[in-house]
């Protein structure tokens, strides 16, 4: 009886551990080139350097089918708070306000239920130490065909220059995401 016990709140415990991908694009309305934190944990801070040429939209998608789920946008990491978007569709595109004055945002994490939960940064633990970089990135080649690739660990601004650089060649040796 212990053993049967112990297996279900194992497997209760794993059921309620989501993973959902948050994509930054080069422009607004999430269209353009794109880098991407698939599979990202929830309170994770997907970032991207401010020089990158993300962050003019952010979709969120992949997400749990829970009632509510929040997705947050940043200026900076994951700390000061910029924009907020939810749905239970399970995917969902937020862009920057077009303005003169607007800038891009640098990082976004996501809660499943923010009814609920208090965000990392409302109880004090920015998560600063906990940001990941995009790893994956999606392009068009001169072909008009898009791809996704993987990005090899530690290589996100190498890789993001290639796509600046539509270094097409080099780009399509990396692994593709199915």
């Amino acid at each position: 009886m212990q053993k049967t016990s112990f297996l279900a709140t194992l497997l209760l415990s794993i059921g309620l551990v989501f993973a959902a991908d948050i994509c930054t694009y080069t422009s607004r309305n999430c269209i353009g080139s794109y880098g991407c934190c698939y599979g990202i944990a929830e309170g994770t801070c997907c970032y991207w350097p401010a020089n990158s040429g993300y962050g003019w939209s952010v979709k969120y998608s992949s997400m749990p089918t829970t009632p509510w789920w929040l997705g947050r946008a940043y200026g900076d990491l994951c700390t000061t708070l910029t924009s907020g978007s939810g749905s239970s569709s399970g995917s969902i595109c937020a862009s920057v306000y077009t303005g003169p004055t607007y800038i891009n945002w640098v990082s976004a994490n996501w809660d499943s239920d923010y009814r609920t939960r208090r965000s990392l940064e409302e109880r004090g633990d920015t998560p600063q130490g906990d940001c990941v970089l995009p790893n994956v990135i999606g392009f068009t080649s001169d072909d008009g065909e898009e791809h996704l690739v993987k990005v090899p660990e530690g290589k996100f601004e190498e890789v993001n220059e290639l796509v600046k650089a539509d270094n097409f060649k080099e780009l399509l040796k990396l692994d593709k995401v199915n």
